[in-house]
């Protein structure tokens, strides 16, 4: 993520919440009619100050909803990782016959990024290829056949070794892209912001609608329940980036290609 964007995006976030908040107040309004008469009547604010004060309000409330939502989900997901992560049992990486880590593209970029720090690039030895070699080591004579076997399978274990290498690299990219969002750009993150908002707005709304009768009209729903659909949606996408590491592959190339190009650009300067 782009440094120089940072703070105009933060900014964005927290201003948006004066949605969900905005939207309190009215639901407040209308579980209690004649709530803000007494504020409306003061005279000695002016309507400028009124609707400062209630923006105010709106962005208090509104940020400490989407604040309050944020922590949730983060507790419901760190709590359901965790249980994951105890109840699978470790996997080498070198149990998988196909795996993102091994991706060409992916580890040009990173080789560019990590220098003379990078893991040897070398072809994965597949069981397949394992056995054949073995097999064809078998019709060698005894003498020539135990040094090849011992060769052979060091060169296994030195293999799987650096695909190890590789798919720790996998990883840890992979875990800031689920958890930084670093692979998106500045409209994606203000629009990831501002349905963030939304999405609050709507699980309040339906949330208000159990205990406000008078909530309970299409027209308030609707909208709701079509808000609560794409937050869903959007749930679900972060489940499967977080546990499909292909998910994360082209957001991976693509942004160490960006901070590779950072490098270069930084040297020649």
């Amino acid at each position: 993520m782009d440094l120089t964007k940072y703070p105009l995006e933060k900014f964005f976030y927290f201003l948006a919440g004066v949605i969900p908040g905005f939207v309190a107040l009215l639901i407040y309004r209308l579980a209690v009619p004649g709530a803000f008469a007494w504020f409306f009547a003061l005279g000695f604010l002016g309507y400028r100050t009124k609707l400062s004060l209630i923006l105010l309000a709106a962005f208090v409330i509104g940020n400490t909803l989407t604040t309050f939502l944020s922590a949730l989900l983060g507790a419901i997901g760190g709590a359901y990782g965790g249980a994951i992560r105890a109840i699978r049992p470790y996997v080498p990486p070198s149990s998988f016959q196909i795996a993102p880590w091994r991706d060409p593209r992916w580890r040009l970029v990173l080789k560019k990024r990590l220098g003379a720090d990078a893991p040897n690039d070398t072809q994965f030895m597949t069981n397949d290829i394992y056995a054949l070699r073995r097999k064809a080591i078998n019709q060698m004579p005894s003498v020539e056949g135990l040094p090849a076997f011992v060769a052979l399978d060091y060169e296994r274990t030195t293999n799987h070794i650096e695909d190890s290498d590789w798919a720790r690299w996998y990883d840890h990219y992979h875990e800031r892209m689920i958890s930084d969002e670093i692979g998106q750009d500045l409209t994606a993150y203000l629009r990831g912001s501002l349905n963030f908002n939304f999405e609050t707005t709507a699980l309040y709304v339906l949330v208000s609608a159990t205990l406000i009768p008078s909530l309970r009209q299409w027209w308030y729903l609707t909208p709701a329940f079509g808000w609560l659909m794409l937050f869903i949606a959007y749930e679900y996408r972060g489940f499967l980036r977080a546990t499909d590491k292909w998910q994360t592959l082209t957001d991976q190339i693509k942004y160490l290609s960006k901070e590779t190009e950072g490098m270069e650009s930084s040297e020649r300067a």
